[in-house]
């Protein structure tokens, strides 16, 4: 089988992957909503039991130190977690139970879902200082946690040719990509736009990521995607947690017409919290 045609077939397993669950479609609906109720929300989250173990795991564990004494989902969302908290990590949760990655070992969960984590977050700040209906706090937020889900797809479904392209690859931005277009003719970013539309996942998500870093792009999802590109820089940086001044960003500052002080507020603000992030990013990974 000619190397071309074999790159085929497996970019088409993508397209054969199995429907979103209907338990993780109504997750994702609930966390989208703005108006849910935490009855409403506990409700949802406990069809699935792996989601509501790990959330009742958070809640009691030595970080928020409750030493077992919470057993009632609504009452860890009242006393210890928040609403907010347990919709983000609801969303990711279900999406790596879904995309189980575990059989590439050179494949690091913690640090792609701290990755993820702080783009959403750095994303969902700066887009309150945005003048843009479709920047939404859980629009913005969503689309960054799903901004590499291409990565973890296709970890989950080449594993031991995910491995080859890690054990190849700095771990620098866009670096990983660049492997996966030598090897799959196709970007993480490609292979989201796929996994996206088959799991009918609202257009903003799909259009948003496919058209990622595309130059041509020229729709009204194209801010967005020009603040997840700042905001995905920006997450390598935090992520790499060291004193090195922060690369430049102003052309994209200036597209978006964000201040520089404004970027270093919020990355300071992070910082601080990274920590509590690594904490989250270890519950979601498993």
């Amino acid at each position: 089988m000619e190397q071309a045609e074999k790159i085929y077939l497996e970019i088409a397993k993508i397209k054969n992957l199995p429907p979103l669950p209907e338990v993780s479609v109504r997750i994702i609906a609930a966390v989208n909503d703005p108006d849910v109720s935490i009855n409403e929300l506990v409700e949802v989250i406990s069809l699935s039991p792996v989601l509501l173990a790990r959330l009742l795991g958070l809640a009691n564990s030595s970080y928020f130190g409750r030493a077992g004494q919470i057993k009632d989902l609504r009452i860890a969302i009242i006393q210890v977690l928040g609403l907010n908290l347990v919709k983000s990590l609801s969303l990711s949760i279900a999406l790596n139970v879904e995309l189980d990655t575990s059989k590439c070992k050179l494949f690091d969960a913690n640090y792609y879902w701290g990755h993820a984590l702080i783009t959403a977050l750095v994303a969902q700040k700066l887009a309150l200082h945005l003048d843009n209906e479709l920047m939404t706090p859980s629009v913005v937020y969503t689309s960054g946690l799903l901004l590499n889900i291409g990565l973890l797809a296709a970890v989950y479904i080449f594993p031991a040719e995910m491995n080859n392209v890690f054990a190849d690859s700095e771990r620098t931005e866009g670096a990983v990509s660049k492997k996966m277009l030598e090897h799959f003719g196709q970007t993480q970013y490609d292979l989201a736009g796929i996994l996206l539309e088959r799991w009918k996942l609202p257009e903003v998500f799909q259009i948003t990521i496919k058209e990622f870093r595309q130059p041509d792009f020229k729709g009204e999802e194209k801010i967005l995607a020009e603040l997840l590109e700042l905001t995905h820089s920006i997450g390598y940086y935090i992520v790499a947690d060291n004193n090195e001044e922060m690369p430049d960003f102003s052309s994209l500052l200036d597209k978006l017409s964000l201040s520089q002080a404004l970027v270093d507020n919020i990355v300071a603000e992070v910082k601080e919290n990274k920590e509590n992030i690594d904490e989250l990013a270890a519950v979601i990974s498993g």
